[in-house]
């Protein structure tokens, strides 16, 4: 028999919101905990965006998905531009209601962004018990607005601004898991100079322009000091506009022995556990796995990150001692090379213990997500939920 604590045999979970990596990767750690709870696989469907990744990262992990219409509006003015996303968002709102009281799932997990609001607005209008993940320091609008009718809001950290926080920290890949687990054996995985203090330096899939220019103007210095091993995950848009690669060094080292670039990583996480330092931008995913892995770092926060949020991350984790926090505007190349010297001259422990609570990310956060949507679902008998639950016809 199912308890708070155990998933049932048979319902549906709708896992709402998607469109970038940053929301929509915490949902499939969920989802995978779940999973690991017992709740079948075909029970677990995502409501995604047609404009994203959702189309292929999802099916690719064995979930099902809706993908609806919709964008975010650019900016709290009347044009064209936003007339026609907030067209196209409350038609794919209508279709969010309908599919949730088609499926009458036994709860719906909302992942938070513009991608997260047709089935969330559904959720509320039927009655569906809801639960919020929330990945960043500050809440995003979707949340904000539906957050009130949620049976709980998970949160990485206190002070969201949602009701009924719980602190579960900001799900991860498994891979993130395994690669902080790993650590020890992840410089020899890669190739990397056993001896050299090695830095990461990334921007997200596409890139950071910014941080790319810097780390193309630092190299001209970097290549001059010894012991310094610089991993540079360039992104796909700005990979073609490279300068050629640095000369060798004096010592006659070949520059692959030193500095190496790549356009995208998949095995991100790995790079991580190898690096002493991590150089990029703040995101909630990002953080989160910092957290996790335990990776120094020097975070650029985006300046233009609706509500400031990659600003509210960083310090988050630089409250913890973990990180340093430099304004985009102030990142070049001279600010690398000085940042780096702090990081390097404070010889700061490669994996500084800190209490859990005060991380970002946790290796567990996951799983307390997904035990806080099986604790609030009208599914599972003794839970919150259950004795209010409607009467449901399962669908697949």
């Amino acid at each position: 028999m199912a308890t708070p604590g155990s998933a049932p045999n048979a319902p549906s979970v709708l896992i709402a919101g998607g469109g970038t990596a940053g929301h929509l990767m915490p949902g499939l750690a969920v989802a995978s905990a779940l999973t690991e709870r017992g709740w079948p696989a075909e029970g677990i469907h995502f409501v995604g965006s047609a404009r994203g990744i959702d189309a292929q990262i999802v099916p690719d992990a064995g979930f099902g998905v809706t993908l609806l219409g919709g964008r975010g509006l650019t900016a709290r003015r009347v044009n064209l531009t936003n007339a026609r996303a907030a067209a196209s968002l409350a038609w794919a709102t209508v279709r969010g209601i309908a599919l949730v009281r088609r499926r009458r799932p036994a709860a719906v997990l909302s992942l938070g962004g513009y991608a997260a609001l047709p089935a969330t607005v559904g959720a509320v209008i039927w009655r569906v018990p809801l639960v919020i993940a929330e990945q960043n320091a500050v809440a995003s609008a979707t949340n904000r607005l539906l957050g009130r009718f949620a049976r709980a809001a998970a949160v990485p950290v206190r002070g969201t601004g949602l009701h009924r926080e719980v602190v579960t920290g900001n799900p991860v890949r498994p891979a993130v898991v395994e690669a902080a687990l790993g650590a020890g054996e992840a410089r020899a995985q890669l190739g990397w100079p056993a001896d050299a203090t090695a830095v990461v330096v990334f921007g997200g899939s596409l890139g950071s322009l910014r941080i790319n220019t810097a780390t193309w103007t630092a190299l001209a210095s970097l290549q001059d000091r010894d012991g310094v091993f610089i991993y540079h995950v360039v992104g796909k848009r700005d990979w073609a506009e490279r300068p050629p690669p640095p000369p060798r060094r004096p010592d006659g080292s070949r520059v692959r022995d030193w500095y190496r670039a790549v356009p995208f990583d998949e095995q991100l996480p790995v790079a991580l556990a190898a690096a002493d330092v991590a150089i990029c931008r703040a995101g909630a995913s990002t953080v989160a796995e910092l957290s996790v892995i335990g990776t120094p770092a020097v975070l650029v926060p985006l300046p233009i990150a609706t509500n400031d949020h990659q600003r509210r991350n960083a310090e988050e984790l630089a409250a913890t001692g973990a990180a340093r926090v430099v304004a985009d505007a102030e990142f070049d190349g001279q600010r690398m090379l000085a940042e780096l010297e702090q990081m390097l001259e404070l010889q700061h422990p490669l994996r500084p213990e800190r209490p859990p609570e005060a991380t970002f990310g946790r290796r567990d956060s996951a799983q307390r997500v997904a035990q806080l949507v099986i604790q609030h679902s009208s599914a599972v008998p003794g839970s919150v939920a259950h004795e209010d639950r409607w009467p449901r016809k399962h669908t697949t």
